[in-house]
């Protein structure tokens, strides 16, 4: 297997999550068949710079194994991914052709297991994850309603969505915005009896499972690739910098940055991940999921864990520590109220309590994991606000 080389990725390490005036000026996404092999994700970290030395090695953290148990972990949450989003497509197709309540409503449901599969897979966007570049093909947020407007003003029926179509009106938030439109879900079962909306919608459910499946297949491939001392650990350099990107995003981009250095004062509800769905908590918790499951999950072989690794390692103290501070995360998400996106717009407050011992996990990974490991983390778009 050619080693990743982590800085293809450095340009590309924001697409997912651009403004929408950066999404104004990006091309079309490339077709997930003809993908190239540089990558985009919805997380904020730049790649890791490996080390001549590994104190991984001297501490007798096993790089390689770490690495394949965070490979093995992440198959079942791409089958999830494949599976839900196959079920997203039907559910679609079979609301354009009856169009009533009970149709709308199965393809909601569809949509948020979707939704929230996807961001359980984002927590590691690593291997075929990047190089499909699937964050970019799914999940360029937010959406863009003039956009999706106009799209739909293009589709044809059974053909695949225009390549003049910008990322910013198409995937999973394009499709959100079809099923619940801006504070007026009740009447998008009205609006879907036009007919090149409803059709606009298959394409984008189709545009998902399609990705979702070719990813799948990717990874398997991927999986069965085994890793020597050099490819191993360059695999587990480039792994935790993102866990500490998907950390950053979890505080900063999917809540309306206000857990960033410049946070808004007053934040509004469209600023929220999955804001129209009243999705945003569940999806929060569907990435700290596994960013714990990364951490603290033992291998399927009963391999120890992250954490264990740690602990054996001579850096018990580091482990525990991150083992607390995944549970306090983990507590105060639980307290959020269900539509986060709306409470959070009125008093930000409510978030603090969260994004204090998000950012407080963020640092252990950053700084001390880091040191400990022999990890030099890169340089993320937060840095020198």
């Amino acid at each position: 297997m050619k080693p990743l080389y982590l800085t293809l990725t450095a340009s590309l390490l924001l697409g997912a999550c651009a403004t929408p005036a950066q999404q104004a000026a990006q091309p079309s996404p490339t077709p997930a068949a003809q993908a190239p092999t540089t990558t985009t994700a919805s997380v904020a970290a730049a790649p890791a710079v490996s080390t001549p030395a590994a104190p991984s090695a001297a501490l007798g953290l096993d790089a390689a194994a770490t690495v394949a148990n965070w490979q093995a972990q992440q198959l079942p949450r791409i089958q999830a991914l494949a599976d839900h989003s196959a079920q997203l497509q039907s559910a679609v197709t079979e609301l354009c052709r009856r169009l009533r309540p009970e149709q709308i409503e199965q393809a909601r449901q569809a949509w948020k297991a979707t939704h929230a599969a996807w961001r359980s897979v984002e927590a590691l966007p690593m291997g075929p994850v990047l190089t499909r570049r699937t964050a970019w093909q799914i999940d360029v947020w937010p959406t863009r309603p003039p956009k999706v407007e106009e799209a739909i003003r293009l589709v044809e029926k059974d053909a695949p969505i225009a390549d003049s179509v910008g990322a910013a009106a198409q995937g999973l938030p394009a499709l959100e915005f079809l099923l619940w439109g801006e504070d007026r879900a009740k009447a998008q079962l009205g609006r879907l009896h036009f007919r090149q909306r409803c059709q606009y919608s298959v394409a984008l459910a189709n545009d998902v499972a399609a990705e979702s499946r070719g990813l799948l297949a990717d990874w398997q491939a991927y999986q069965r690739e085994q890793h020597d001392h050099e490819t191993g650990r360059q695999a587990f350099e480039e792994g935790i910098n993102l866990i500490a990107g998907s950390l950053q995003n979890l505080r900063d981009k999917k809540v309306a940055r206000l857990g960033g250095a410049k946070a808004p004062k007053k934040p509004a509800r469209q600023d929220f991940d999955a804001w129209r769905s009243h999705h945003t908590k569940a999806s929060l918790a569907a990435t700290l999921g596994s960013l714990e499951s990364l951490f603290l999950a033992r291998g399927q072989d009963g391999s120890p864990s992250f954490v264990e690794r740690l602990a054996r390692a001579e850096k018990p103290l580091l482990a525990q520590h991150l083992q607390e501070e995944l549970v306090l995360s983990r507590a105060a998400l639980a307290k959020l109220p269900e539509d986060v996106a709306t409470a959070a717009s009125r008093n930000p407050a409510v978030l603090k309590p969260l994004l204090d011992s998000l950012k407080r996990l963020q640092g252990l990974v950053e700084l001390q994991v880091a040191d400990a490991v022999g990890v030099t983390i890169g340089f993320k778009d937060s840095d020198g606000d």
